[in-house]
């Protein structure tokens, strides 16, 4: 009982949070579906995935948030991190600090294990923070450093989170999700089909789209609050 009240403190402290232990709205079912969606046919190769979002304020960062906490109900061992160098969030969600981070693991200054942190009430879920900000992000993602950061977490994390930045915002986001197994595009309801067509034909040849999420899609006069997602899946490249 202490471990589900204090994921729900946080939970109601947060708004992006809407998932909890046994919690039943159509904001934690929904997640659930993405899940199911997501590992259905038991593909173990999915083992890394990116999530972006077509355009800034999508809600790439919430959807990572929810998705890392729902895993927690299968018992699946969740390392989140935090791609978003300018304009970070999940140390926020999570009421965590963000003094060491991934930034301070690309650039040599600690192991990922000395960054890494655990979600209050949630053992299984692990977050790994953007750190402190640096001038030039990019510089930092050298190919063998991030090979390196792979390989020491894949023995012992099921599945491994990437929130990264706006793929219309930030370069880098592109060569990131080349590098993941899987990359999940957030659209914002209201978003024209033509713009999430240029994307995926312009700007993310080299990854491995999965599906998309909508989000943010209006419930007007319902009890559900106007904040809501749904998963469609693709596994076509």
């Amino acid at each position: 009982m202490a471990v589900e009240a204090k994921i729900q403190s946080i939970a109601r402290g947060h708004p992006e949070l809407f998932t909890t232990y046994g919690e039943t709205s159509p904001f934690a079912e929904a997640y659930r579906a993405l899940r199911i969606n997501l590992f259905q046919n038991n593909d173990q190769s999915l083992w890394s995935v990116g999530i972006t979002g077509a355009g800034p304020g999508h809600g790439s960062s919430t959807t990572a948030a929810n998705l890392g906490l729902i895993m927690g109900e299968v018992r699946a061992r969740v390392v989140l991190v935090d791609c978003d160098f300018l304009k970070p969030s999940l140390h926020r969600i999570f009421e965590i600090p963000n003094t060491v981070g991934f930034s301070s693991v690309l650039n040599g200054e600690v192991g990922v294990e000395h960054a890494l942190q655990v979600v209050a009430g949630q053992p299984l879920l692990k977050v790994l923070p953007a750190g402190p900000s640096v001038p030039n992000p990019a510089a930092l993602l050298q190919p063998a450093v991030l090979d390196a950061f792979f390989k020491r977490l894949r023995s012992e994390t099921d599945l491994l989170i990437l929130d990264l930045p706006s793929i219309r915002v930030v370069s880098y986001t592109v060569f990131l999700a080349s590098l993941v197994d899987g990359l999940l595009l957030v659209v914002r309801s209201g978003t024209t089909a033509v713009g999430v067509d240029r994307i995926m034909q312009r700007q993310l040849k080299g990854a491995r789209v999965i599906g998309a999420v909508l989000n943010k899609i209006p419930t007007d006069g319902s009890e559900v609050a106007s904040y809501r997602a749904y998963a469609m899946y693709n596994r076509k490249r």
